[in-house]
């Protein structure tokens, strides 16, 4: 019987386990030695194009290939996690493609990188940081090709791209650019601190909303007891006031005297 019981269960489990993989609209959830992943899936069917990078689950694992697929498309909101739960990549797909605003993190919860994606094309700029938060590299693509003015603040110097073809040879970063990269530093470091002090704020009125709601029970806890106690006691003072009083003692051997006497 015991031996039924838990094959029955080992099915069940196992059904719901093929269910996450073979449903394309649940979400998947897998991982390797670095890595955790939460995505989902679309079994339809799409028109491959060419010089475009394509995602797809199969097997257990995430493939990409250029200008082909041989899997379930990756579709929406996209979610890599570190093993202790930080935040490594973030994006969404559409059929496969990437879309959208694309984010990195490094493992100390630091932005990495931040890049524009439209149908699987890089486009707009770009922006990398080291694991300290520092802007190190900026630029911008235009159809998947690096274009303009590429800085590189590490190296302290700046190419120039056009279509994906380097123009010059390295230069020194001007002072207006240098000016211009600590702007926006400023405006970052600024952004991250409101970001704090918004989280301090937020936690600090929970907590206090949270003192408030148990303080009220509390209070309601302590209204109702006294009502019952108060209860209580107006049914004991009643059940007394509704029985017929008796004779004290004295009365009583009076009363039981007069009666023999008769």
């Amino acid at each position: 019987m015991k031996t039924k019981v838990l094959s029955g269960f080992l099915l069940f489990f196992l059904s719901l386990f093929l269910v996450s993989f073979s449903d394309p609209y649940a979400i998947k959830r897998i991982s390797d030695a670095n890595f955790r992943y939460e995505f989902f899936t679309t079994d339809k069917k799409v028109k491959v194009k060419d010089n475009k990078i394509y995602f797809w689950f199969k097997g257990g694992t995430i493939h990409n290939a250029q200008s082909g697929i041989a899997g379930a498309l990756l579709d929406d909101k996209f979610v890599k996690m570190y093993h202790n739960n930080q935040l490594a990549e973030q994006g969404q797909f559409d059929e496969g493609l990437k879309v959208g605003l694309w984010k990195t993190w490094h493992s100390n919860g630091i932005i990495e990188s931040t890049q524009k994606w439209k149908k699987g094309i890089k486009c707009g700029e770009y922006f990398r940081y080291n694991s300290n938060g520092d802007l190190v590299e900026t630029g911008k693509y235009s159809q998947d090709l690096k274009t303009g003015k590429w800085v590189d603040l590490e190296k302290k110097d700046t190419l120039v791209y056009k279509k994906g073809i380097l123009l010059s040879k390295p230069q020194k970063i001007s002072k207006s650019q240098e000016y211009k990269l600590k702007e926006e530093q400023e405006k970052l470091d600024k952004s991250r601190k409101e970001a704090k002090e918004l989280e301090i704020i937020q936690d600090s009125n929970t907590l206090n909303s949270y003192k408030e709601a148990t303080k009220q029970r509390e209070k309601a806890e302590k209204e109702k007891l006294e009502r019952e106690k108060k209860a209580e006691k107006d049914k004991k003072a009643a059940e007394k006031a509704s029985q017929p009083k008796k004779d004290s003692k004295v009365k009583s051997f009076f009363k039981n005297l007069f009666s023999k006497k008769k």
